[in-house]
């Protein structure tokens, strides 16, 4: 069983194509969508299926789409296999219709809970302008995020499991995914695309260091306060910096968003706490918050 974490960024697909040739059987990380074989199959167009999608990668998606056509024409088996966020669709969709929750899982509901009360002390105390308040809600933030993760490679991994061997796709911050498969008996071998790429065409790979600490979050690992801090004020200004429209590879940047987040990572990992404080008011302007 492989383990290929990537990322939802056009420039890593075709490394993805070349990879998933040698599978049989290729597992992504999507909720299941009613439309998706059909979508496979050619019988309706990929612009229609990626508007069906709630997802924050639109473009992405749709090269994605015609990459595992590709590869389900080669009689490859593609299966979405997602159930965290299949369980919080359904979430959604009672509350939607007013219907009791009390068949979806409590442990989910119950950490969305957590990390949306977090997210909204975030927004919160962005808005306020504070900045060293927005550092403790970031850290709030990554913590109950990291147990979010922590459920969804759990919930995702018992769900592989009865696949069998097969590729699976993978965003980079999920480790704890290969882990829980080898302690189900499997043997696994990981491939971490964007860190191998950037090796081969010289860049130094750093991660954001909210990832980082999301990370170490996952793998019980013990960070100090200060710690978290320094981490948490590098990434508001990494999150700050980095683009967020989504680029095409091209001739002159074949590579585009691994560079330049790589090249922003390794820029605020020297920052100091000061110097990520004076940024955020010198990016988002302290007037701003007044």
């Amino acid at each position: 069983m492989l383990v290929l974490f990537t990322s939802h960024r056009v420039e890593m697909l075709r490394h993805f194509e070349e990879i998933a040739k040698n599978y049989d059987v290729i597992v992504i990380e999507e909720p299941k969508n009613p439309l998706f074989e059909r979508m496979l199959k050619g019988e309706i167009n990929v612009e229609k299926y990626v508007e069906s999608l709630n997802t924050t990668f639109p473009v992405y998606a749709k090269y994605q789409c015609y990459v595992l056509r590709r590869l389900y024409k080669m009689g490859k088996r593609i299966y979405q296999v997602e159930p965290y966020l299949e369980t919080l669709e359904r979430i959604y969709k009672a509350i939607e219709k007013g219907e009791d929750l009390d068949g979806v899982s409590k442990e989910v509901r119950e950490v969305e809970r957590k990390v949306n009360s977090a997210w909204i002390r975030y927004q919160e105390e962005f808005l306020r302008g504070d900045f060293d308040s927005l550092v403790d809600a970031t850290i709030e933030f990554t913590k109950a995020d990291a147990e979010r993760f922590t459920v969804r490679d759990r919930m995702r991994a018992e769900e592989v499991a009865k696949i069998g061997d097969c590729l699976v796709e993978s965003g980079q911050i999920h480790v704890l995914l290969p882990e829980i498969l080898r302690e189900k008996g499997f043997e696994v071998e990981i491939i971490d695309l964007p860190r191998e790429i950037a090796n081969r065409i010289g860049v130094e790979f750093h991660l954001n260091p909210g990832n980082e600490l999301t990370i170490r979050y996952m793998l019980g690992e013990e960070v100090n306060y200060d710690e978290a801090r320094l981490m948490c004020a590098q990434s508001i200004i990494y999150v700050s910096l980095i683009p967020k429209e989504e680029l095409l590879p091209s001739e002159k940047e074949r590579y585009p968003h691994l560079v330049r987040e790589c090249k922003i990572a390794k820029m605020v990992r020297k920052l100091s706490y000061e110097k990520c404080k004076k940024l955020f008011y010198k990016i988002w302007g302290r007037k701003n918050f007044m």
